[in-house]
């Protein structure tokens, strides 16, 4: 049921760039001229649009080529440094590396606060929860990332995460205790923007999380390996 849920918060994210896009109404005149904005009258033989700089401006339907309504373009002026904050979530995908090395699923879920010096280096520290099949965890992490251009709707950015995932397993067989261990992230992906310093991302990385089991006080190290691919939102 929890990993239901979780998938379902991740399909939403992916679909909120679609309901953040605004439109505007387009008028080609047969001269040459553009004019955008929004048609606030519209008749038999003449149109009224008022422009996005709030003027108003009447043609008649002769002199009109064409009408459409059109996505309005975005422009961003997005901080170069100072607080930043992601939180991210999705399925992580692959095989067990496990002492039983079978396939099972896991969902991961993570928040970070940090600072961005400039465009291409942030630095933050962070938490959250990863649910495997038959163990969970929760990670605290440092990260280190950054974008790969600026100034852009749609940025590619780099991340690299690393810490200590606490292993929260109930024990519930006798003289076996579960451990957690070291985490390691790194990947790509893609900021998409929705104003100046807030948007959604998505992404796709590679990562490692080790554990022990101990039994009769011998502890077995093994690790989850996972390509992770996630969704969120960035501030």
């Amino acid at each position: 049921m929890k990993l239901q849920l979780l998938s379902l918060i991740f399909i939403f994210l992916l679909s909120l760039p679609s309901f953040a896009q605004k439109k505007e109404d387009v008028i080609y005149l047969l001269n040459g001229w553009v004019i955008r904005g929004k048609i606030i009258s519209k008749e038999q033989d003449k149109i009224s649009i008022q422009s996005v700089d709030r003027n108003v401006y009447v043609f008649t339907t002769k002199e009109v080529k064409q009408i459409t309504e059109e996505e309005i373009p975005a422009v961003f002026n997005i901080k170069q440094k100072g607080f930043g904050h992601f939180t991210e979530l999705g399925p992580l995908a692959s095989q067990n590396t496990g002492e039983l090395n079978v396939n099972t699923s896991a969902f991961s879920f993570q928040t970070i606060n940090g600072y961005k010096f400039n465009q291409y280096l942030f630095t933050g520290i962070g938490a959250g929860i990863d649910l495997y099949a038959t163990q969970t965890f929760f990670p605290v992490i440092g990260t280190i990332r950054g974008d790969f251009k600026a100034g852009k709707q749609f940025v590619p950015f780099y991340f690299t995460d690393f810490g200590y995932g606490f292993n929260g397993t109930k024990n519930t067989i006798t003289g076996v205790s579960y451990e957690g261990g070291t985490v390691f992230a790194a990947g790509l992906g893609l900021k998409i923007g929705l104003s100046n310093n807030a948007g959604v991302m998505i992404s796709i990385g590679y990562r490692d999380q080790r554990y022990g089991t101990v039994q009769q006080n011998i502890n077995l190290q093994n690790n989850y390996q996972r390509i992770a691919l996630r969704a969120g939102f960035y501030l």
